[in-house]
């Protein structure tokens, strides 16, 4: 469809931004998507560019964080797996699920992330000397990627906190190990889009560009100057995300 080039430069912008902020904390869709559907494009159509466009950009800040050795595969190998078999399920899942009560209920989640990043004196660049409980990890990593799969707002900041609050990750080393599964559970759940033949290809590709040019820039600015930036770009993000769902869902 001819969305005008207005629509195209705004959706362009949306993506640089989107990119930067899912660098950093996660929940670049939290730009991109609103403005997606506001753009007049069918809801399906509005989920599969923005997951195509997500997918270049969780994939792009990954590589950065890898190539400044934050990322050891060894200790994520077996969560990028889950990543990519349970986003499967949420993106086939999300033709036949209801999604009002988790709509409902994600703004609530959110704000508790939140006072979580802002609150707790766990959270430091160190890693915490602890036994992990795997079962527990695996599982809360299988239900976010569910999640991811068929909605998908807020999910790096799903997955950056079970990298901290489970695994005991240090702030730098979870968003790094987290832009890894956030990929993998953009790979999974787009390559049914695809398969949907559902992606506005010239929009989608060019918001891919937008969403490099973010995520680098985003990387290297988290790179540099670690839970400085990544905190508070958390908590900002958090509470960002819970109150806009919150005038979208209650008033």
């Amino acid at each position: 469809m001819d969305l005008g080039i207005g629509w195209y430069i705004t959706l362009f912008i949306a993506s640089v931004v989107g990119g930067l902020v899912g660098s950093l904390s996660g929940g670049a869709g939290m730009v991109t998507m609103p403005l997606l559907l506001l753009s007049g494009i069918s809801p399906l159509q509005a989920l599969a560019t923005n997951k195509l466009q997500a997918c270049v950009g969780s994939f792009t800040s990954a590589a950065h964080y890898y190539h400044g050795g934050l990322v050891d595969f060894s200790q994520s190998r077996v969560l990028i797996i889950i990543a990519v078999v349970f986003a499967g399920i949420g993106a086939f899942s999300v033709q036949f699920i209801s999604l009002d009560l988790l709509a409902k209920a994600l703004p609530f989640v959110m704000i508790g992330l939140g006072i979580y990043f802002l609150l707790s004196s766990k959270i430091s660049e160190q890693d915490r000397a602890q036994s992990i409980n795997k079962p527990y990890l695996y599982g809360s990593c299988a239900l976010a990627s569910v999640y991811g799969g068929f909605m998908g707002v807020g999910i790096g900041s799903f997955i950056l906190a079970i990298l901290v609050v489970v695994a005991g990750y240090g702030l730098s080393k979870a968003l790094a190990h987290s832009r890894w599964i956030v990929f993998s559970i953009n790979l999974s759940s787009t390559a049914f889009f695809l398969l949907g033949g559902q992606v506005l290809w010239i929009l989608g590709i060019m918001m891919c560009v937008g969403q490099m040019i973010g995520a680098s820039l985003g990387a290297k600015l988290a790179i540099k100057h670690g839970a400085k930036i990544i905190r508070p770009a958390v908590i900002v993000l958090c509470f960002a995300i819970s109150t806009q769902l919150l005038i979208r869902e209650f008033f």
